[in-house]
Order: C-alpha cells, then structure tokens, then sequence
C-alpha cells in the first residue's frame, strides 16, 4: 500500500534493515541508500567498573536504599502499550518474588502515567513492589547522563512487541551492557548474528 509513495521520491533513505527491504522489493526503481542507526561511542561507552560502582551507590532507590548491592534492570522508552511495560512489572514482580525483594530493582525511564500506556504506579501499588522495587527516571535527561544510566543497571530490558530498531538497544550494547529482548523487527538484528 506504500508503493505509490515510495515511488514518488527520487531518493529514499533508510534507517533500518526492515525498511530498506521493503523499499528494495515494493519500489526498486527509486535510488535507495541506507544509513543504519549509529550512536556516539565517545558518549555512549562502558564508564569502567570503579565509576560504575560509583554511580550505583550515589543513586537511591525511592526508600534510600543504594543500588550497589542489588541486580538493576533498566527500561528505556515510552510507557505505551506496544512497549508492555504492564507485563514487564508483573514478570519483575515475579523476579523479585524468586531473589528477594531486597535485592533487586527495576530502573524504569519513562513516565508511569502515559495517556498511551498502563498507570505504572497503580500497577506497582497493587502489587506491592512500591518500597523501592520499581524507580521511575521521568525526566529528559542529557545523552552523558542517559549513559550513566545504562551503566549502572545490569540489563536494560525492551519487550515490545512492534519495534522498527530499538535506540536504546543499541546504546545499552555500546556501553557493554547485556539487552533482553524480544525476536521482533530491529531487536531480534541487534542481538543475533544474522542466522
């Protein structure tokens, strides 16, 4: 159904490997280039451990707790509803029930509230993880600041279920930490070797 768009340019540029094989195959007469997702390494990079460490016990939880002794997953992205950010909280909820409450937590940046999204807060309210279990980063924060952030957590977490790449896949990975996600659109190129 792109077709007649697609061929209505005389160049297209794409961003991701998906859109770039869908151009190639619907409009092959259009001159096409493609320019993949890129961040910057001299920002988006593994701080070392001695500031990770740093990093981990300056920053709190909601009840003071440091996050230096605890297992931290962070999710990156809007709290809508392709995002399962809901599900994610409930399988956290779940994590915590296995390893202790006390000893992990889940960094979440992103706003709780989302008009697009489930009301994070009552979530974690109803399930009684809201002593410091889940943290919200609801801020816009600088690109050196957002690295930090993936520098203290232990995973960064993306499950959503449509994503065309995943910016912040792509950034944990540059700051050497470990993605969980799922085999959907761009994720599944980020972590597999094309097999």
């Amino acid at each position: 159904y792109n077709k007649k768009f697609y061929e209505s340019n005389d160049v297209i540029v794409s961003i991701s490997k998906l859109t770039n094989d869908i151009v190639k195959n619907v409009a092959p007469d259009v001159e096409l280039h493609h320019i993949p997702h890129a961040v910057n390494t001299d920002i988006f990079k593994n701080l070392g451990e001695e500031i990770r460490q740093k990093l981990r016990k300056e920053n709190k939880s909601t009840n003071g707790d440091s996050l230096e002794d605890k297992f931290v997953g962070l999710f990156k992205s809007r709290n809508a509803r392709r995002k399962h950010t809901a599900t994610l909280v409930f399988w956290f909820k779940e994590f915590l029930d296995r390893v202790g409450h006390d000893n992990a937590t889940l960094l979440m940046h992103t706003e709780p509230t989302d008009p697009n999204g489930p009301d994070l807060l009552q979530i974690i309210s109803d399930l009684s993880i809201d002593n410091g279990q889940v943290i919200f980063s609801r801020d816009k924060v600088d690109e050196t600041k957002m690295s930090a952030l993936y520098n203290i957590a232990d995973v960064l977490v993306n499950i959503s279920d449509a994503e065309g790449f995943g910016l912040s896949c792509l950034e944990s990975l540059a700051c050497e930490r470990p993605v969980v996600v799922n085999k959907t659109g761009g994720l599944q190129e980020q972590v597999s070797d094309g097999k």
